[in-house]
């Protein structure tokens, strides 16, 4: 394929790179395809009428956002998708020059929009005899059936004046709509531990956004998604199932990937993108279901911030592959999945894109598989001046592409790739190979979320699940997963997660493996079942999962200040444990779990220890009965524990069992069906076999377990500390407390007998310089790693020269690309439990083995113990899990609020705070593992006036000293970050202008 132009000359920037469709992505979709057009018939660029936002473009958007918004925006209709179209703004007479206009999308007969509209109360304009304003975002509809494009009629659906609703799109049979809100309609009311409160995302800053519908004339807010950030971009496939954009983050996971759920809330499942390339899959929509690439949707990839949503236009094949490189089947090409659309390649991650982004792509389903997109050329200041990145020198391009730089060479650097974009409204059509302009705007503002004002193919109408009456009234739903065992191809519960000390006695293989039987699934190999669930076969006693833990998040309230100090030193938010199930061995399990609730899940081995970390959030909805397949198991094949395999009976069952068995059951289904009480949650892990006849000869029975907080046999395996109580695990009541129990004769064997000195680990309950016992942060933070000379060694990270430091005794360090058990990775468990687990080689060499002299470390802590300290770090190492505990510094704000925030504290923190550092990083399959940055998941600042203000009450403790808290202590110390190398100054120092504004702002919350 040819390029259509070349030019390096400025003024043809844009022709310059002209994209085209890749002509082998052409290819690989055609099979699928029935639709068909003629060339010479199809205008490329007009023909249609569009719709699309008209906003500033100084608004700060980022994925992390829900609903940023500025002075200056309107809905545009184009009569034309032509240059020469002409334009009408719809909402001039209700925003007045003072509101925003976001995210139209339009019906599938093409004569209404829906959008999002937000203008302030002090707004003279009216709709249906009251105030049009309310000062939130709200849906409003444009009805052209009678008044055509012009003459339409506006009417406001939603009129919250505490909430925002965002994002809307038709559902079909004109059922309603389908749109993210932080309404928390249903959460906010049933939160952990019987709170109710509006719930904060997982960097602490917005409500969360969660997926909502409505009745077409705005009534009956349902809320169908309980995720713990924002879920973003609904829309409906052509199957009738809603696919969005949500955002994972929990631990060190931070990325958007591509979703769907059916319109009740049922069945909630990721579609693609959990080990992709690239951070961030948002506003993912399908192409023409009748066109050459049905099957395949559009997104547009981009990092999480700090590029205007701007990103990446690709084609994705989600018939095909479930994650980049990973069909669906063995007669799908290996390598695949996702492919940019353009020639040249744009740049998708942070940092400079040499040939400008793409946002918001819209398909049209018109038989020309054509895509309507907004596009930003690449901009940069050059001494202060606007130029094109066409005029860069190929060492200026490389700098401002180099992530890994200093920030104060960033800052002293006449070069500044921070030109607001203007997006412009494009059409790509793939049969002419062009990509034209259709609308630009004016300076100072962007075109973005373009739609087409014509009729498509109307998607099926998904009838609603029918659910369990019995649970539904209880606010339960049911889990039944067909075989733990049964996982992708990252094993996640298979031999990578697995060591020498998971081999029982007489096994040389944990899990026995088996050629799969269907000739779909694309693994090598897979469980084998049909020997893990027979006792007389050597593989019964070798599977090594016996749990399943369940837990809960416990959201961030809003209105509060001191979180950050009481989360405490992770990456991960608080967690509730709800209890635990026994995995049969088989590796099927089946319980009950709260409904509309994120759930966590972790399969845990005999001592209570997490194989691997659940790093998502899953659901269901009242009543529903959700199975899945296996642990992290692929879209591929079917499930392996079905067919031949799940009726297998073998003789070695007891017998009453083996008469119990029917069609079908997994061995979780039969012993839920004659126990109803194996669905419930127990507090427990405890297991007993029930399967295996002993009395058969050379049968022999799982051994049974049970680690109790208290009530073991022996007594001595009890806590004689405080257990926790309602799953909740506070490090001050029930970790430090182990340390200085009296162990051995005369308590010789006490922890801080000898762990207080702070050269080796001072496990002491003194109060340390961040508010916390002194403990926790030994336990959490690594110490600094000297080069040969004893010098401190340093990098830079994300922008600052830092000292490095080694791994830590804990490690909490979990995302998409490395997901195993926190507890069986950290140090502090292996010694422990003189177990050689899976900690690294650097925390192996940090921490080394107690010496000789030293008392065995293995049997200072009973069963219970061990298991109360693995519980803990599984769930992330919070310094509290409970927002509401007495002891810690979360208090309900009084005296402060978000305009005298914005007013006197918000312009010094975005010139110095935000402006480098305390940005959102996200995360990939194959970056930089988490936890390693300062930036992660602490103090970050996207833009968004509401979400800056509630994380800056994160870093407030007490108000009434505000010299105390992290806002002003940390960056009025020398140096900050710690471990800066080379900072002389404070970044905002003691007496200052800056720090005396902040603290009398502090002050003022002293109540």
């Amino acid at each position: 394929m040819k390029k259509l132009l070349n030019s390096n000359d400025q003024s043809t920037l844009i022709r310059a790179w002209m994209p085209m469709l890749l002509l082998s992505l052409l290819v690989t979709a055609c099979s699928s395809g029935t639709g068909k057009s003629d060339s010479a018939s199809v205008i490329v660029s007009g023909g249609v009428p569009i719709a699309y936002a008209k906003r500033v473009n100084t608004i700060v958007l980022n994925p992390t956002n829900g609903a940023p918004t500025a002075p200056g925006g309107d809905l545009i209709i184009r009569e034309d998708a032509s240059p020469s179209g002409i334009e009408h703004n719809i909402t001039a007479q209700i925003t007045q020059g003072n509101g925003d206009v976001s995210t139209p999308d339009v019906s599938y007969d093409g004569k209404k929009i829906i959008f999002s509209l937000n203008c302030p109360t002090s707004n003279t304009s009216t709709i249906a005899g009251a105030p049009a304003c309310t000062g939130r975002w709200n849906l409003w509809q444009y009805d052209m059936t009678k008044g055509g494009l012009t003459g339409g009629t506006l009417s406001r659906l939603t009129s919250s004046n505490s909430s925002d609703d965002v994002e809307a799109t038709f559902l079909p049979g004109g059922t309603g709509f389908v749109f993210t809100s932080n309404r928390q309609t249903s959460s906010s009311k049933a939160q952990a531990l019987g709170q109710s409160y509006f719930a904060l995302d997982e960097y602490e800053r917005e409500r969360v956004f969660n997926l909502h519908t409505m009745a077409a004339d705005g009534s009956n807010i349902q809320q169908i998604s309980f995720n713990q950030s924002h879920d973003r971009n609904p829309v409906v496939r052509p199957n009738g199932v809603i696919m969005f954009s949500r955002w994972d983050h929990q631990g060190g996971r931070n990325h958007f990937k591509v979703f769907t759920v059916n319109p009740d809330g049922t069945n909630l499942f990721v579609l693609y993108g959990p080990h992709s390339d690239g951070n961030s899959f948002l506003h993912p929509r399908d192409m023409d279901p009748a066109g050459k690439h049905a099957g395949s949707i559009t997104s547009d990839l981009m990092p999480l911030s700090r590029t205007v949503e701007g990103g990446a236009l690709m084609m994705i094949d989600v018939a095909n592959y479930s994650d980049q490189n990973s069909p669906i089947s063995p007669s799908v090409p290996a390598t695949g999945g996702q492919q940019q659309l353009t020639q040249q390649t744009l740049n998708y991650e942070r940092g400079l894109s040499q040939y400008g982004r793409v946002t918001t792509p819209y398909p049209l389903w018109d038989g020309t598989d054509r895509i309507l997109a907004s596009y930003a050329p690449c901009e940069v200041h050059n001494q202060g001046l606007v130029v094109s990145c066409a005029t860069l020198t190929a060492d200026q391009i490389a700098r401002l592409s180099n992530t890994n730089r200093l920030n104060t060479d960033i800052q002293a650097d006449p070069l500044q790739a921070d030109v607001p974009p203007s997006y412009a409204i494009y059409m790509l059509d793939p049969t002419q190979q062009t990509f034209l302009p259709v609308a630009t705007p004016p300076a100072g503002y962007m075109y973005t979320h373009p739609v087409a004002l014509m009729a498509r193919t109307q998607p099926n109408v998904t009838s609603p699940t029918s659910p369990d009456a019995a649970l539904a009234q209880q606010g339960l739903g049911l889990l039944d997963v067909r075989s733990v065992y049964d996982t992708d191809e990252l094993g996640r519960m298979g031999t990578p997660v697995l060591t020498g000390v998971d081999l029982n006695p007489g096994c040389t293989t944990a899990i026995a493996q088996t050629t799969p039987a269907d000739k779909l699934d694309t693994r090598s190999s897979v469980a084998d079942l049909l020997n893990i669930k027979d006792p007389a076969k050597q593989a019964y006693g070798c599977a090594p999962a016996l749990f399943i833990r369940a837990v809960r998040a416990v959201a961030p309230p809003t209105n509060v200040t001191g979180m950050r100090t009481a989360i405490g030193e992770t990456e991960f938010e608080m967690q509730q444990i709800l209890g635990y199930a026994p995995i049969e061995s088989d590796g099927s399990f089946k319980l009950t779990v709260p409904a509309d609730t994120p759930i966590g899940l972790a399969v845990v081995d005999a001592q209570g220890r997490a194989f691997q970390t659940h790093t998502n959030w899953i659901q269901v909805r009242p009543g529903e009965h959700r199975t899945c397949d296996g642990c992290h198991s692929p879209r591929r094949g079917g499930a392996i524990n079905s067919g031949s395999v799940v009726n297998s009976v073998p003789s070695a069952w007891l017998p009453k069992m083996q008469t119990a068995h029917q069609s079908g059951e997994t061995m979780a289904d039969t012993r839920a069906r004659m126990d109803p009480t194996a669905l419930v949650l127990g507090s427990d892990p405890v297991y007993q076999d029930i399967w295996a006849d002993t009395s058969k000869s050379g049968v022999v029975a799982r051994p049974s377990v049970a680690v109790k907080y208290v009530g073991n046999t022996p007594a001595t395996n009890d806590l004689a500390t405080l257990p926790p109580a309602n799953g909740i695990i506070n490090y001050p009541d029930h970790i430090q407390p182990l340390w200085s129990l009296p162990r051995g004769v005369n308590g010789v064997n006490t922890c801080t007998n000898c762990h207080t000195n702070t050269s080796k680990i001072d496990l002491g309950a003194t109060i340390g310089g961040s508010g916390r016992l002194a403990s926790y942060d030994q336990l959490m933070i690594g110490v600094p790693l000297l080069n040969a000379a004893g010098q401190p060694q340093t990098k830079i990270e994300e922008g600052v020269l830092v000292i490095a430091r080694a791994d830590a005794l804990v490690d909490t360090a979990a995302s998409e690309g490395e997901a195993l058990g926190l507890a069986r990775k950290s140090r502090l468990i292996e010694i422990m439990s003189g177990q050689s687990l899976m900690s690294s080689a650097a925390a192996q060499l940090a921490w080394p083995n107690p010496p000789a002299t030293a008392p065995d470390h293995s049997t200072l802590l009973n069963a219970a113990e061990k298991r109360l300290i693995a519980e803990w770090i599984d769930t992330g190492s919070k310094y509290y899990n409970n927002p509401f505990a007495a002891g810690s510094t979360i208090r309900t704000v009084n005296g402060l609020d978000q305009a005298s925030f914005v007013a006197q504290v918000y312009p010094i923190i975005k010139s110095t705070c935000a402006s480098a550092c305390h940005q959102a990083i996200g995360s990939t399959a194959t970056g930089v593992a988490p936890g390693t940055s300062f930036r992660s998941n602490r103090f970050v600042l996207t833009g968004d006036p509401m979400g800056d203000y509630n994380v800056t009450l994160t870093m407030i403790t007490n108000t009434c000293v505000p010299a105390s808290n992290y806002l002003l202590s940390k960056p009025s110390t020398i140096p900050h970050p710690p471990g800066a190398v080379g900072v002389t100054t404070a970044v905002l120092p003691v007496g200052s202008a800056n720090y005396n504004t902040i603290a009398n702002w502090i002050a003022g919350g002293c109540k």
